[in-house]
């Protein structure tokens, strides 16, 4: 196995499997290998220890499940050549057949306190849970419980989080008593990074985030988010639209309980390379819906006038009957833009993603007409009594970030994918 190239550390997931532990867990930094030896090990130790088992393997979703792991296990050429490998997407279920033994892994997601019940009923030799502590604590036992053949063992490996969070209390400090192998991985355990791309990585995050996946630390979220842009707010700004925008959306946060009304115009240029925040707009008083139609539709026809067509329209969902309003202006007004509701992704996710895209200087904002987006990312603060929250009281402009969010978050993973190959 080391002729493949493995570290030390990533070898002791492959010995885990013909230990004595019953589980491991792989917490750390981001790109340390964790997950990729863990894929690798998981398969060589259920095709060596079962005949004919099923197995679980889960991530957040399943989406996520086949690009972060059976994608990457399909492309290693040692598992080729020792074993015939299918994954049929329409079952979500991975084949691993040598000679007379087939071994079956279905992929599942636990994105919610209901994902507990897509695992309910299958017996399971052993279970390979990435992500795991963005998955609810509901849908890990669930998955732990189908493990009941002898000899089974559970696989987890994570970024860390709060300190606070189930998995850190219930499993890390834990790990002893729970006959669980412990290791923390650093990117210094995975030898295919090269310096280069460390630095990187390190320069895409701050705060919490470089602390939790640069550091590989359980703390909590506190203090300024965006520290990047409110200690050299100059460094993104420009002063011209640059000529090769492709997507041009709008995102909107509607008013209400002291907040404003926000509207955000946001571009991404060719091969999604960059995001140029376009127009920024902040409306304190309160609006009745036909106001806020118009105000709306001047918006829009300012972005069309000035940038070009708005492709997509994302608004708050949670005000059904103003975003009813906002499409039927819109075809009175023949305004040339789609009303969509906003996604509405994990703040944390949408949080991550502007940190990312500041770290590696993909975000720009034109210098006058963004302001009130300026103001909020330079005042966003992490909510002390809330993890993974900003704080909403009124003193920093939340709204305009949830708009700004709304206009991208539609482009998330493609986003992410094109930082680093």
């Amino acid at each position: 196995m080391n002729s493949i190239g493995f570290s030390p550390k990533q070898l002791e997931i492959f010995k885990f499997g013909f230990s004595d532990y019953d589980g491991v867990i792989a917490d750390g930094t981001i790109r340390s290998g964790k997950t990729s030896s863990m894929s690798i090990a998981f398969i060589l130790w259920a095709m060596a220890t079962f005949k004919n088992k099923n197995f679980i393997i889960a991530s957040k979703s399943v989406t996520s499940a086949e690009r972060n792991i059976i994608k990457p296990l399909m492309e290693v050429t040692y598992l080729h050549q020792q074993y015939d490998i299918a994954y049929f997407p329409s079952t979500h279920t991975l084949k691993v057949t040598r000679g007379k033994n087939t071994n079956y892994f279905y992929v599942f997601g636990g994105k919610d306190e209901a994902s507990y019940q897509s695992v309910q009923g299958i017996t399971a030799a052993g279970a390979f849970l990435d992500e795991v502590v963005l998955m609810p604590e509901s849908f890990v036992n669930q998955v732990l419980a189908r493990c009941s053949i002898p000899k089974s063992k559970y696989w987890f490996s994570c970024n860390p989080e709060a300190p606070e969070h189930w998995f850190k209390k219930n499993w890390v400090d834990k790990a002893q008593e729970k006959n669980v192998k412990y290791l923390h991985f650093t990117m210094e355990d995975n030898p295919v990074l090269s310096s280069d791309i460390k630095q990187r990585y390190e320069a895409m995050y701050e705060g919490v985030f470089y602390q939790r996946y640069i550091l590989g630390q359980w703390v909590r979220a506190e203090g300024i988010i965006y520290n990047k842009f409110a200690d050299n707010i100059e460094r993104y700004l420009i002063d011209e639209v640059p000529n090769d925008i492709i997507i041009i959306n709008v995102g909107v946060d509607f008013g209400g309980n002291k907040s404003g009304t926000t509207f955000v115009a946001t571009a991404l240029t060719t091969h999604l390379k960059s995001v140029i925040v376009l127009e920024a707009e902040r409306i304190e008083e309160a609006l009745s819906p036909e106001t806020l139609d118009e105000k709306f539709a001047t918006f829009a026809n300012i972005v069309w006038e000035k940038y070009g067509r708005v492709f997509v329209t994302r608004c708050d969902n949670a005000e059904p009957v103003l975003i009813r309003g906002l499409k039927n202006k819109v075809i009175r007004s023949q305004l040339k833009t789609n009303i969509k509701n906003a996604l509405k992704k994990p703040i944390k996710d949408r949080i991550e993603l502007v940190q990312r895209l500041l770290g590696t200087d993909r975000l720009k904002m034109l210098r006058h007409t963004t302001i009130p987006l300026q103001k909020g990312l330079s005042q966003a603060v992490w909510n002390d009594k809330k993890e993974g929250v900003r704080l909403d009281d009124g003193t920093s402009d939340i709204d305009i970030l949830d708009a700004f969010e709304y206009s991208i978050e539609e482009y998330l993973e493609n986003l992410v994918e094109m930082e680093v190959v």
